[in-house]
């Protein structure tokens, strides 16, 4: 029980002889077991009398076989106020917790004294106090008694996160600390309107005064204020922009030093974009398209051997790489009709800002990647886009702290998606902690994110986060989410009842209950209201 009411609580732990009280059960269930048989008149008599029975069946079921001890059980809560009105308060609060979780309890009146002497540390359990408050429990039960079980993280290195809502202990996390965490990985789950997005921003805001590194896939446009408060750069791609990134570009760092293998890693990420297009492809499909992208590429004078693509001692340059059109204009026999057509609004159409070379310099530490005006259809390709180009810029410099997040990710590995896309993700968050990085899940549409191969890539997703926050949810996706993550009914309980700005955070092995803090001025920042 987790209260910031003023309390002390006393437990007293005996244990039973197991050789007796087995003695004694076997009688008693041999005594109640004949009243069962012969009782026919008083119903309520008979409840009561099958469930001691099966309770005692069980407790000898359990000693027998699973090793179980027997144990008495006492417990006792003193809660103390300066002032009657609000002691009072405080104990029907205490009462109606405890009754809600199931646990019976009594006032000690005309022992209070007892009761007194009972919580003072002088190991001293009275024996008025013994005969009223005894309870047996077995070895299982017992370590659910532990009364130490109020998780609370502090960090030293750790970033404020809020505090939590039973104990109100400031809870810090220091999502880069390698010796507790096995990633600084992130899953931020919430519906609409429950504070997802502005702890986000209070995170990124938070992690740049540390002068970590950020970059932030942007569907909905919801940064752009923070972004300039904090001198961040905002690179926006479609219709009305000027900013272009070539998808055709191989990067120096897009591959380990002392690796080998630019074209063939290109590879892969250009049939992920083109599955995006074309839709899902068969593998003679991607037997074709590969061809043909090996085919633009040795016209720009690009091939296997890493060393074409040096100019005069220097990697080559978006300029020195094909574009999109390029690739269009070898489409020319039958098998690859189709794609071509595919194409055209991306070379001749509303898409065409695809077409271009590279124009954008990444030199921020903070970097919004802002598709908002791709609309409904295409925001996919863009995110892609980004997201291979965060990529690369993030494997640069291993010893730099940096984060990539990926709003709304249900896009990338949904079943809007395809399996290309969705495995460089998951390689993402399977392998950015080894560059010194975090990626981050953000989304509201939890159906969504499992959608795509019965749910592998959200699960493998889920499961390489060291760190979960779940927000209000509806209690279907409460329930879907329950099943690819530990969640208890109590915990799926809490979600579902959490006020705007509360959270269920998974840090490791800790679950906690946070109330999300910020003070005005962080908030006048991320908001936009400062001058």
């Amino acid at each position: 029980m987790e209260t910031n009411i003023n309390m002390n609580i006393s437990i007293f732990y005996e244990k039973g002889d197991t050789r007796k009280i087995l003695k004694e059960l076997t009688y008693n269930i041999g005594n109640v077991g004949v009243e069962i048989k012969q009782s026919n008149d008083n119903r309520q008599d008979i409840d009561i009398a099958v469930s001691t029975y099966n309770d005692a069946k069980y407790i000898r079921k359990e000693i027998q076989t699973n090793n179980e001890e027997i144990y008495f059980l006492y417990i006792y809560v003193e809660i103390f106020s300066n002032d009657e009105k609000e002691l009072e308060y405080n104990i029907d609060k205490i009462n109606g917790i405890l009754q809600s979780k199931g646990i019976q309890t009594r006032r000690s009146n005309f022992r209070q004294e007892q009761m007194f002497l009972s919580c003072l540390p002088l190991f001293e359990n009275n024996m008025d106090m013994k005969k009223v408050a005894k309870r047996n429990i077995l070895t299982t039960g017992l370590l659910s008694t532990y009364p130490f079980i109020s998780s609370t993280l502090f960090e030293e290195e750790g970033i404020y996160f809020g505090n939590n809502i039973y104990n109100n202990s400031l809870v810090l996390i220091d999502r880069y600390n390698t010796e507790k965490y096995k990633n600084a990985n992130m899953c931020i789950f919430g519906t609409s309107g429950a504070g997802k997005s502005f702890f986000t921003k209070l995170l990124i805001l938070r992690n740049s005064l540390l002068g970590i590194e950020q970059y932030i896939i942007d569907p909905e446009r919801e940064y752009n204020k923070l972004a300039k408060n904090l001198d961040g750069a905002i690179i926006k791609i479609g219709p009305t922009s000027e900013n272009y990134i070539n998808i055709f570009d191989i990067r120096k760092e897009s591959i380990e030093e002392n690796e080998h293998g630019y074209l063939a890693t290109k590879i892969s990420k250009l049939i992920g974009f083109f599955n995006l297009i074309f839709g899902e492809l068969n593998e003679e499909e991607k037997g074709i398209l590969e061809e043909k992208i090996i085919e633009v590429y040795k016209i720009k004078g690009i091939n296997f051997n890493d060393k074409s693509l040096y100019k005069k001692n220097k990697f080559k340059n978006s300029k020195d790489m094909p574009i999109l059109e390029d690739f269009y204009n070898i489409l020319n026999d039958e098998k690859t009709k189709k794609f071509k057509i595919k194409l055209i609004p991306f070379i001749k159409g509303s898409l065409k800002f695809f077409n271009n070379f590279t124009n954008i310099e990444l030199n921020k530490k903070l970097i919004i990647a802002d598709v908002y005006e791709l609309g409904e259809d295409n925001m996919k390709y863009g995110m892609y886009l980004f997201t291979d180009l965060f990529w690369d810029k993030i494997k640069i410099n291993r010893k730099i702290k940096k984060a990539i997040y990926l709003d709304e990710i249900w896009r990338l590995i949904g079943v809007t998606s395809n399996k290309e896309v969705a495995k460089f993700i998951y390689k993402i968050f399977k392998t950015i902690r080894k560059y010194g990085g975090s990626s981050v899940a953000i989304t509201q549409d939890i159906s969504d994110l499992f959608s795509l191969e019965n749910g592998t890539y959200g699960k493998s997703i889920l499961n390489n986060s060291s760190i979960k926050t779940f927000f209000s949810l509806e209690e279907e996706n409460i329930n879907l989410l329950s099943q690819y993550s530990n969640l208890s009914e109590k915990e799926k309980i809490e979600i579902k009842s959490l006020k705007r700005g509360e959270c269920l955070i998974f840090a490791g092995n800790e679950h906690i209950l946070i109330n999300i803090q910020c003070s005005d001025f962080e908030k006048n920042i991320i908001e936009g209201d400062i001058n």
